[in-house]
């Protein structure tokens, strides 16, 4: 349901193309819970897609931030499909800027933090507040790296977007990068390997 990887490079053949297409085919996480029973455990196949690009700018005060919820609650950013045969693939680009995303699931709930309970995100803490921090130079608008997978009936995924130290006020310039997939359970052929999409929750044991 999240993936932020390294760029992927494979010597003498065609690159890996970055978002789903097309025939392509995905295996939903049995961790799902039962409020996504329509895709949980499931294997789907990708009907059709279409991208659309939202950006979306906040002007931040220096040591400051502001929560999007990319969920349809109501005031929300409305990212999320409202039809359960739909997936939205989000790449996450990050214009220039000195500013950087903490991403939370649900609400409080850091997605990385280590062992040692005192060890998460804490926006007090002139170190702790950089733990798991997404910067712009980690997934820029030419290659973006940081995606998710956004269901129908998903809870609420968070993107804290956080003024760094250093200037008055920071422009913070996020773009997403949608790729809406219509899906439908089938059963791949024995030749194909389904893409695994994991639950939030099992990258936060």
């Amino acid at each position: 349901m999240l993936e932020l990887r390294p760029v992927e490079t494979f010597a003498g053949v065609t690159p890996r193309p970055k978002v789903l297409l097309p025939d392509f085919w995905i295996k939903v996480s049995d961790s799902f819970p039962d409020a996504l029973d329509h895709v949980r455990g499931k294997s789907m196949k990708v009907l059709k897609t279409n991208q659309i690009v939202w950006p979306v700018t906040k002007i931040i005060k220096e040591g400051c931030y502001v929560d999007l919820n990319l969920s349809n609650d109501n005031g929300q950013e409305l990212l999320y499909p409202n039809d359960p045969s739909n997936m939205y693939e989000v790449l996450i680009a990050l214009h220039p800027g000195n500013y950087y995303l903490l991403p939370y699931f649900p609400a409080g709930q850091p997605i990385w933090r280590l062992d040692e309970p005192t060890m998460t995100p804490t926006m007090n803490s002139a170190t702790l507040k950089y733990l798991g921090a997404i910067r712009p130079s980690d997934s820029p608008v030419e290659n973006p790296v940081f995606k998710l997978y956004l269901f129908y009936k998903l809870k609420p995924v968070i993107l804290r977007v956080v003024a760094d130290d250093g200037v008055a006020y920071e422009k913070c310039r996020i773009e997403f990068q949608i790729n809406r997939c219509k899906i439908a359970q089938d059963t791949p052929p024995a030749n194909v390997t389904p893409k695994y999409i994991p639950y939030l929750d099992e990258l936060k044991w």
